[in-house]
């Protein structure tokens, strides 16, 4: 895919993003503007969805032109539109493909640093759409299923498994929502070697245990619709979501992990 297929975005995204690609496709160190996820997929939803951009840089950001970077997106977010869901890595071309290394990243409204993980690198290959620049993304390639099995086995064993051993955050709509989707996610990635959108995943919560109920106030907020839960309700929600969280790690961990090769 090449250009800028505002029809497949919603008018506001695609005058975001239409605003970001002519200002990074103006500076001389940027090589191409990639959009993927949800919104390339066309699994977005303006309530819950960020706007995941991936841009192709000549070299690492300096101190200099991080600044300049932030000033940009600063200005940007006064333009209007879903600033705010917009999430934006600045990746050199010649690290593109090592998921190790930090790059500058833009995070909702501040510059952070983030990696270029092997997930958002087979998403990107997959089912990205080419803003600005040459398709496909260079210094990419598809990534072996093998290697994202182990790399998604390794997240599932490790931070999630340490995060569902604590109370607070299962408190929290945004972790109960994330957390339980990444469930059927993994899964299928790991015993398929299928990449699935959340939405799919949402209608396969049923198979992990996730009550009727629990996945009608998940979609309810997928599509913007207030949930409102009272106290009791939230820390009996909080007590189901850390038990399947935790059962279902079990059983996702004793899947094989193939070896990750990295070059």
């Amino acid at each position: 895919m090449n250009g800028m297929p505002s029809t497949e975005f919603p008018a506001e995204v695609a005058g975001l993003l239409g605003r970001l690609r002519d200002r990074l496709a103006a500076r001389e160190d940027v090589v191409g503007v990639y959009v993927y996820g949800s919104l390339a997929t066309g699994d977005y939803s303006p309530a819950a969805s960020d706007i995941d951009v991936v841009v192709l840089v000549r070299r690492e950001p300096d101190k200099a032109v991080t600044q300049d970077l932030k000033e940009l997106h600063t200005d940007l977010a006064g333009t209007g539109g879903p600033a705010g869901q917009l999430n934006c890595l600045y990746v050199a071309v010649d690290a593109a493909s090592d998921p190790e290394r930090l790059c500058t990243y833009w995070f909702g409204d501040r510059m952070t640093q983030w990696q270029m993980k092997l997930l958002t690198q087979a998403e990107l290959v997959a089912a990205g759409v080419a803003l600005h620049g040459p398709w496909p993304p260079p210094g990419l390639r598809p990534v072996p299923v093998a290697d994202l099995q182990a790399a998604v086995h390794g997240e599932i064993t490790g931070y999630w498994r340490r995060l569902s051993r604590k109370r607070r955050p299962w408190l929290q709509d945004t972790w109960v929502d994330h957390g339980l989707v990444v469930l059927p996610r993994a899964a299928a990635l790991l015993t398929g070697g299928d990449l699935i959108t959340k939405s799919e995943a949402i209608s396969r919560l049923a198979a992990f245990g996730v009550p009727v109920s629990l996945i009608q106030e998940i979609c309810a907020r997928r599509d913007g619709r207030p949930v409102t839960l009272g106290r009791s309700r939230r820390l009996s929600r909080a007590l189901l979501a850390r038990r399947i969280m935790q059962d279902s790690i079990a059983r996702l961990s004793l899947l094989a992990a193939p070896s990750l090769h990295i070059n």
